[in-house]
């Protein structure tokens, strides 16, 4: 059976570079939308201090998650990361939601 990959990804931008980092993930988020039905979550926003970028991400499997970082969207983002983050990209992957937890979802 396959496994939902839930992930969080935490980027912190250069000084000076969260919009240049911004714009960066609007194309990013576009390939998605266009290209990748199996991911399903993604979007982006900033902490209040405007200093982290966190990316909400969901998979339907593994295949998907690779499918995602093999695309040359993403890989653009991976090339022109030195340029634009002041530290490592931080990742936070799971797959489980906590037993007693509920999902909510609106759309």
């Amino acid at each position: 059976m396959s496994e939902v990959i839930n992930q969080v990804a935490i980027l912190t931008p250069k000084e000076g570079k969260l919009d240049d980092l911004v714009a960066e993930i609007a194309k990013l988020t576009k390939g998605v939308h266009e290209n990748e039905p199996e991911t399903l979550v993604y979007y982006a926003y900033t902490n209040a201090q405007k200093t982290e970028v966190i990316v909400v991400e969901r998979y339907v499997n593994q295949a998907a998650l690779d499918k995602h970082m093999a695309s040359p969207y993403f890989q653009d983002l991976i090339k022109k990361a030195p340029e634009l983050l002041g530290k490592p990209l931080d990742i936070k992957v799971g797959s489980e939601l906590l037993p007693a937890s509920a999902q909510v979802i609106r759309i």
